[in-house]
């Protein structure tokens, strides 16, 4: 499969916002592999950024 650019970041994005809310891996809307791969490195972001921002959230509630 060739993918390009604009598709790859599509994905990135998809899986990025996907995880920012809190969503989990095992739903990915890709089935061929390259843009399941980017789409999983958007979502791993973007579960980072959400846990990051939950765990500042509580700190700040315990202060």
């Amino acid at each position: 499969m060739s993918l390009n650019r604009e598709q790859c970041e599509k994905a990135y994005n998809q899986g990025c916002m996907w995880g920012m809310s809190g969503g989990d891996s095992n739903r990915c809307p890709y089935a061929e592999a390259p843009l399941t791969q980017w789409w999983f490195d958007g979502w791993q972001a973007g579960i980072d950024a959400w846990h990051d921002r939950n765990l500042q959230h509580e700190n700040a509630k315990q202060a």
